[in-house]
């Protein structure tokens, strides 16, 4: 029977991908650069071609033309890009806010009085707590959720702060989220929207390296890559080509998963 539903927040939660377009045209601003990109679909095609590329996000602010230096937390794009954030919040996708307090509705005891425990929710997310808090708690969603996994704990758990090699693909924010929730992967639905989701919810290593946990994969169609290169699935290092359980493009038909679920 279900046990946990685990959000990712950027391009599923969150229209985190919209702020990223107005950070983009406001830093070009700032440094007197052209920014050709008026509708977020545009930039979006563009984004994703370049961080695509090894290096990542800096590719964009490259090609761009603009400031940064994504290994120098001193660079002057760093609190710049911080008084930004504080000054627009991302907005929630239309519907989620209705949906997460559905399942967690769905999942009281007093609506399966057979389970022996609640359904529990969590977010895992590369993001900072600090960007992803504000607007959860505007939207009295905050209190739904039993545990947060962002940038700052994987920072804190890496031991020398290096969080970043610890983020999606990589599972170890998998495995800290089940172990915090109290959960199995097969038991758990991980919704994200990026192939990296996708990755990381396969095979996750807890305790024992002989017995990886699958997470119960669901897709968001309207997050950062879109049902065109999600439905195409991700080649494993074993030549296999995985895909998600389940491809969604409403947050509504994510209650409809959770609802099958928790009948079986």
């Amino acid at each position: 029977m279900l046990q946990a539903v685990l959000f990712d927040y950027d391009g599923v939660i969150g229209k985190t991908f919209e702020r990223q377009h107005n950070w983009f045209k406001y830093w070009a601003k700032e440094n007197n650069k052209p920014f050709d990109f008026e509708t977020v679909s545009d930039f979006q095609e563009f984004y994703n071609k370049e961080i695509n590329k090894q290096g990542g996000v800096q590719n964009v602010y490259d090609s761009l033309g603009l400031p940064c230096d994504m290994k120098d937390p001193e660079h002057d794009v760093w609190p710049a890009y911080k008084r930004f954030k504080k000054q627009n919040p991302s907005p929630l996708y239309s519907g989620m806010p209705e949906t997460i307090k559905n399942i967690h509705e769905m999942g009281n005891l007093s609506e399966n009085p057979e389970r022996n425990t609640r359904l529990r929710m969590g977010i895992n997310t590369t993001n900072s707590w600090e960007s992803i808090y504000k607007e959860l708690k505007s939207n009295n969603l905050a209190q739904y959720f039993d545990c947060f996994i962002t940038e700052e704990v994987l920072r804190k758990y890496h031991g020398a702060g290096d969080g970043d090699s610890l983020k999606k693909p990589a599972k170890v924010s998998l495995a800290l989220a089940l172990g915090l929730l109290g959960s199995k992967g097969q038991y758990t639905i991980h919704i994200g929207d990026t192939l990296n989701d996708l990755s990381s919810s396969q095979k996750v290593v807890r305790l024992n390296p002989q017995n990886p946990e699958t997470l119960i994969t669901v897709g968001a169609s309207w997050g950062y890559e879109g049902r065109d290169k999600l439905e195409k699935g991700l080649k494993t290092a074993d030549k296999e080509t995985i895909h998600f359980d389940y491809i969604i493009d409403k947050p509504k038909e994510l209650e409809n998963i959770v609802k099958d679920k928790l009948k079986k």
